[in-house]
């Protein structure tokens, strides 16, 4: 028996007959959209996508696909019409709007929209919150209330661009951001949820310190003493969590900085911004201490990296 067909629960859910082979679409990429996808919004390591089509449809990552290990991603289905069910790690769910539902690109899944549908789907690099792969194996295949708590903010900024897509391009990194931090958060409320142990209420807690840390990035005076102070807890049992993987705080927040800078002088769209500024909007004041770090980080300054890219 393969692993796909260890994903197929019994019984099934209720629904149509079988997908016939042209509503099968099979994935071989990670990061490979769905069929019938009309908009697409990246934002560095995250994409929103606005999915339309008739149903049924299947779309199956079957193990043979998968291949060696790979950095992969998170993928979360908002439904706006019609359902759709996910089978992953042994277990199915079956969400419709205002529903969130979660799989993972790393391991074996099938996606069924049974009928007439659209739908969001976000795609997140694993360490953009915090999880890797087999971290996140309990968050998959399970209906996410959108009704109330940080589900209903996430399930209502996604139905907000499922409705005005078009008019949101042009804050596309805010949206990111957004999407990201919302994202972050759902998932540590979800795994408090489903586990118990102690490790794993610390990564919990490590989520919505990392979701915390980039919604404030911008502020310079943002340091290890005032997140421990913001989530109640020790400056050393703060530095304790952080070394379970491998780095400080400190480093870590700079690391966080430096990305998103990278992210965003790699972004055509923000040619128009000084160096300088890029830096600053990523809580990183003065150009010459900017550039510095950028350099010690990527071995390049930049003002050359946004050059080489093509910018200005």
């Amino acid at each position: 028996m393969s692993r796909l067909d260890e994903l197929k629960p019994a019984p099934a859910p209720a629904g149509p007959a079988p997908v016939g082979r042209g509503g099968v679409q099979i994935v071989r990429e990670h990061d490979e959209p769905l069929d019938g996808t009309t908009r697409t919004h990246q934002f560095g390591g995250v994409r929103v996508s606005l999915v339309k089509g008739d149903g049924p449809r299947e779309l199956i990552r079957p193990s043979r696909q998968i291949g060696a290990p790979t950095a992969g991603c998170l993928r979360v289905i908002r439904p706006l019409t019609g359902s759709v069910w996910v089978f992953q790690d042994g277990r199915h769910g079956t969400v419709r709007a205002p529903q969130l539902v979660c799989f993972d690109s790393t391991r074996p899944y099938k996606v069924v929209m049974p009928e007439n549908f659209r739908l969001v789907d976000i795609m997140v690099r694993h360490h953009l919150v915090g999880l890797t792969a087999p971290e996140a194996e309990p968050l998959t295949a399970r209906p996410w209330s959108g009704a109330e708590g940080l589900a209903a903010l996430l399930s209502s900024l996604l139905e907000g661009l499922g409705r005005h897509g078009r008019e949101v391009e042009t804050a596309v990194d805010l949206l990111g951001g957004s999407v990201v931090g919302l994202t972050a958060a759902l998932f540590a409320e979800r795994m408090r949820e489903v586990c118990e142990d102690s490790q794993v209420a610390r990564q919990t807690l490590m989520l919505h310190i990392q979701a915390y840390v980039r919604e404030q990035l911008a502020e310079p005076s943002l340091s290890p003493v005032t997140i421990a102070r913001r989530h109640n807890i020790s400056l050393r049992y703060l530095q304790k969590i952080f070394q379970e993987h491998g780095i400080s705080p400190a480093r870590w927040i700079r690391d966080e900085r430096l990305s998103r800078c990278r992210t965003e002088l790699a972004d055509p769209s923000l040619d128009h911004l000084p160096v300088a500024l890029i830096g600053e909007r990523a809580g990183l004041y003065g150009a010459s201490h900017f550039s510095r770090l950028f350099r010690d980080r990527y071995g390049i300054t930049p003002r050359d990296y946004r050059r080489e890219r093509g910018g200005s």
